[in-house]
């Protein structure tokens, strides 16, 4: 039977990573298989171009942005009434992420409308997250996202990791289901997007290349690759580091200064972001893909680059890592020990030619497989099955 489909998702600019993309991605998949799907979401994160996100993405599904949510801790008559009437259009509801209004008033809709939903805490469940604000968080759980998820039919997790440290938190939450995310790379050749990325960086011509692809942010651990690149210089002199990426202003800037201070300013390069081609030509590029994080949920980026044959190096911390040693796909760093293991990785890998090409081909072969936004719109319908089968048993 075709759902229609209603994604709840507070913020849909691409600058923000992961929810927009698992998004976009469901929508489109949902679409290819004969479902309908709606979105609404914010203007949080635009910065004056809502009109063309809006645009791009009606081409996928209708989306209404609500910025009335942006300045008010409860959701205006007029956002309600919004709500209210995408809510009585679907079939079932799928809310995402934490700590914002939205949620409370999808809630609430769904009750009064007599609507399923799931909830798809993207990572934010994880005690580091929790971490962060703790108090402020505590408070917000305990009145306003606990009950939300607590109402839902079932929590969605991209990982079983995910699944465990968001029980390690002590909340009453519903059945969860887990649904990995996947990738969607590019179908020109990895040979043609090399020379694309060459000669838009002529400056990595000839050089050793490690690619840091993703948002700006400290807990990412770009700070990490950055102090140990010194000593992978030692043994690797022409070694260069891609970092493409943007984040905060002053984290930015932070990260400028940290490259100035260590003298590494002739073996990084910063592009800022990158998408289309240029994204997938960063990846054709790269001998290996550096991603260690202090804490990670899914990261679409890893299955990105075992996708596109780029051995990975991961912290146990970055949620994915179970399945980059099940297929083979690169190295696996404990987080405790990641200031002695990471160069290590680095040196090891990058001098071991036969070992990098067995883990590209590996790890192409399991993502290719497994980790496929098409795979993960199956397992996700499946679980849509089974919450609206369920509510009509």
């Amino acid at each position: 039977m075709p759902y229609n489909i209603l994604h709840v998702v507070p913020y849909m600019h691409p600058s923000t990573g992961g929810p927009p993309v698992v998004v976009e991605n469901f929508v489109a998949e949902a679409s290819r298989l004969g479902h309908s799907s709606q979105i609404i979401s914010t203007t949080k994160f635009c910065r004056g171009d809502e009109r063309s996100l809006k645009a791009r993405l009606e081409q996928l599904a209708p989306t209404t942005f609500l910025t009335e949510l942006e300045t008010v801790p409860f959701v205006s008559r007029s956002a309600r009434e919004t709500i209210d009437a995408h809510v009585r259009r679907a079939d079932l509801v799928h809310v995402h992420t934490l700590w914002r209004p939205l949620n409370v008033a999808a809630r609430y809709a769904c009750s009064r409308h007599d609507r399923p939903y799931v909830f798809m805490p993207h990572g934010m469940l994880d005690p580091y997250s929790l971490s962060i604000k703790a108090l402020k968080k505590s408070i917000y759980l305990k009145f306003f996202e606990g009950p939300n998820m607590a109402c839902a039919q079932r929590m969605i997790y991209t990982t079983s990791e995910e699944e465990r440290l968001a029980a390690s938190v002590g909340l009453h939450l519903p059945d969860g289901a887990i649904v990995p995310l996947g990738a969607r790379v590019s179908s020109t050749s990895t040979n043609d997007l090399r020379l694309q990325f060459l000669e838009k960086y002529p400056q990595a011509e000839g050089k050793r290349r490690l690619l840091f692809l993703g948002r700006l942010h400290h807990k990412k651990g770009l700070d990490r690759i950055l102090n140990c690149l010194q000593h992978v210089l030692q043994t690797i002199p022409n070694a260069l580091l891609i970092v493409a990426g943007t984040g905060e202003p002053k984290y930015e800037e932070h990260i400028r200064q940290l490259v100035g201070s260590l003298a590494l300013d002739d073996h990084v390069v910063l592009t800022g972001h990158l998408d289309g081609e240029l994204k997938w030509a960063s990846f054709a590029a790269a001998e290996l893909f550096l991603l260690p994080s202090r804490q990670e949920n899914f990261a679409i980026t890893v299955a990105e680059a075992m996708q596109m044959g780029v051995p990975v190096v991961i912290t146990d911390k970055v949620n994915t890592w179970p399945y980059v040693e099940e297929a083979g796909a690169g190295l696996v760093l404990a987080e405790r020990d990641i200031d002695a293991l990471l160069p290590r990785a680095i040196e090891t890998l990058l001098m071991d030619d036969a070992t990098r090409s067995k883990m590209a081909a590996q790890g192409s072969r399991f993502a290719c497989d497994r980790l496929t936004w098409q795979a993960s719109a199956q397992k996700l319908l499946a679980c849509y099955d089974q919450v609206v089968s369920g509510r009509s048993a």
